[in-house]
């Protein structure tokens, strides 16, 4: 358990609240300028457990994704999942760089990961290890995520993610077991690729687990 603080406006008319920590009991509204009044609560801040049970290998390869900090969300959402392996592949920026580190939070040092030059020669590599092939991907020809359901079968699967404007390579793509789209209702047509890339494998990883 902590404690945690809340800070409340008083004045109706502003309302403002958030959390604060212990040296600002005494603040003052920073919206009216009230002396905000202070809430004090007992939280439970430990973690549910959940136990990973699968038998089938999950990996992802991650190609010419230019961002640090998309890299960083990437291998902290592949660490949570307990993802296998996470492949930087192209120009993909690796923990060795600090923007990385910054938005990982130390993710990449209980992940196994390794930087990949060329992602077609991985992926023609996996499919002969007898990877499935899983490209991620916004076309009209995609399936839905949340259809797809694996193959028997399957021991080993491989999701790929593509740059953040011309998404998977082609070449990766023709020789994919799947191209699969996350269903999107918006105006908008796509989403981040640290959030596609998030969902995703939420997703993959609890079909996993069903089929272990």
């Amino acid at each position: 358990m902590i404690k945690a603080v809340i800070l409340q406006c008083p004045n109706q008319a502003c309302d403002f609240r958030y959390p604060a920590g212990e040296d600002e009991y005494s603040i003052y509204c920073p919206v009216c300028g009230e002396k905000m009044r202070i809430m004090e609560y007992d939280i439970d801040n430990d973690y549910a457990q959940f136990t990973k049970n699968k038998s089938l290998r999950l990996e992802c390869a991650v190609d010419n994704v230019r961002s640090s900090y998309n890299i960083g969300a990437m291998l902290r959402s592949a660490n949570a999942l307990a993802l296998d392996h996470l492949y930087l592949c192209g120009y993909s920026p690796t923990p060795q760089q600090s923007k990385v580190r910054k938005t990982s939070l130390g993710a990449e040092t209980s992940l196994d990961w390794s930087h990949q030059p060329n992602i077609l020669t991985l992926i023609q590599q996996k499919k002969t290890d007898g990877y499935l092939i899983l490209a991620i991907e916004a076309t009209s020809n995609a399936s839905s995520l949340i259809d797809y359901r694996l193959p028997g079968g399957t021991s080993s699967v491989m999701m790929v993610v593509g740059n953040e404007l011309f998404g998977v390579d082609p070449a990766v793509r023709a020789i994919s077991d799947a191209v699969l789209q996350i269903p999107i209702f918006g105006e908008k047509k796509s989403l981040n690729v640290a959030n596609s890339f998030s969902i995703a494998a939420f997703y993959l990883s609890q079909l996993i687990q069903q089929e272990s």
